[in-house]
């Protein structure tokens, strides 16, 4: 096999590679936008619950504290019959310190209700916030599923294809030049380079004049000094228009 025809098959190999890499990121990123919603979703749902067990423990306290708040104005009544019904000034005063204490323990009592009131229609308005974004996130979920699945089905079925071209064009290639490119590509997504004037197209450097008279002979690949990507003379005139080597944004 002549070196026009590897090179042939390199540009052909690097464009499917070219392409593969384009449906890998698309892939990626249908793939990653439907499973951060769904993630967001499970965090959603995560604080709903923790949000409605904190509601439910407030609600559970200041009932408790209601209970206890109605004891207490009632045994506030009872001491002021025992205070009306107090036969001296020893008794006046203890059962007049008794309902100031009660009093005190009513007062706080009734802040700590207030207090918890206030809380419970925090955590209320929360779940409620919550609930909606949820039902929303759901609903976007459901509604992009599965036009998101028929996308990801068409892109792997089109990935499938240029994998199958891939290896049909890898069998044509002398396995040391393919394992030389592989080698290549586990550091640059573009392992060709072609040049014409002396200068690498992948990394735009000017190559050793010796290396690009005997790269112009056609002879055999050389390796850029610079980028270390495949280098091989090409002519303008008879390089193919869009060539993924030739292309400086591939870079």
């Amino acid at each position: 096999m002549s070196i026009r025809e590897q090179i042939a098959f390199l540009e052909e190999l690097s464009a499917i590679d070219s392409e593969i890499r384009r449906i890998d990121e698309q892939l990626d990123k249908q793939r990653g936008s439907l499973e951060g919603m769904r993630s967001e979703l499970k965090r959603l749902e995560d604080r709903l619950k923790g949000d409605r067990e904190t509601l439910a423990t407030i609600e559970k306290t200041r009932s408790e504290l209601v209970i206890e708040f109605r004891q207490m104005s009632n045994q506030i009544e009872r001491s002021r019959e025992k205070l009306q019904r107090s036969r001296n000034e020893r008794e006046s005063n203890a059962a007049q310190r008794e309902i100031e204490e009660l009093r005190k323990l009513h007062r706080d009592r009734e802040e700590e209700i207030e207090r918890l009131n206030s809380a419970a229609e925090g955590a209320r308005t929360a779940i409620d916030q919550a609930e909606a974004k949820r039902v929303e996130l759901s609903g976007a979920i459901d509604g992009s599923a599965p036009g998101t699945q028929a996308s990801l089905a068409s892109l792997e079925a089109e990935r499938a294809q240029r994998a199958e071209a891939r290896q049909q064009v890898v069998s044509r290639l002398p396995v040391v030049l393919y394992r030389r490119y592989e080698s290549i590509r586990t550091r640059r997504p573009v392992a060709i380079a072609r040049t014409y004037d002396g200068t690498c197209l992948g990394c735009h450097l000017s190559v050793p004049p010796m290396m690009f008279q005997k790269m112009r002979r056609q002879e055999e690949f050389e390796r850029c000094p610079h980028c270390a990507r495949i280098l091989y003379y090409m002519p303008p005139e008879a390089a193919p228009g869009s060539s993924p080597a030739a292309d400086p944004s591939r870079a």
